[in-house]
């Protein structure tokens, strides 16, 4: 690549990062579609999804994720980690709202918000959450939680085991 590309890249990053902050998502988009260069427009758009992480803006972040070009461009620990960062801050609706949106790379946050959800004693929303996972995942998942917690407390897992899931995609 040309370095006269790489400095307009660098310069276009640095503006969609700029308005982002701001608060114009659609701008901000607009201009990371101009990035040619893959590492300048992975920066931007990851930073365009933490921006609006940090502002705790459910349906703003999974825009973000679902109008990114390729999702690949915001495969990070983060990005992994914030359906988690929302269900730890109480927002149980918003982390699975992140974690269908994000797709096949949602499977394992999804896991995860159940598993939080179970522990904290909330099975209405570990239900929610494993709703949203493939049917024999989410079997072979409450069998384990079944094996390891026989009690009568676990009634209502138990149950889930048999309920079918609402469809074999995330996104759906």
């Amino acid at each position: 690549m040309m370095p006269t590309q790489t400095r307009r890249d660098e310069q276009l990053k640095n503006q969609a990062i700029r308005q982002a902050v701001a608060g114009d998502v659609v701008g901000a988009r607009k201009t990371a579609n101009e990035i040619v260069d893959r590492r300048n427009l992975r920066e931007a758009w990851q930073m365009m999804l933490f921006v609006e992480s940090e502002r705790g803006n459910v349906p703003s972040v999974t825009d973000t994720i679902l109008s990114c070009p390729d999702p690949s461009l915001l495969a990070s620990h983060f990005y992994l980690e914030l359906p988690q960062v929302f269900v730890k801050a109480g927002d149980r609706s918003g982390a699975i709202e992140i974690a269908k949106a994000m797709g096949n790379a949602g499977i394992l946050p999804l896991i995860g918000i159940a598993a939080h959800l179970a522990q904290d004693g909330d099975l209405d929303g570990m239900q929610e959450a494993l709703s949203c996972i493939d049917e024999d995942l989410r079997a072979m998942i409450l069998r384990k939680v079944n094996a390891y917690h026989p009690s009568g407390d676990m009634r209502d897992v138990r149950n889930l085991a048999d309920q079918k899931a609402p469809s074999a995609s995330l996104a759906a």
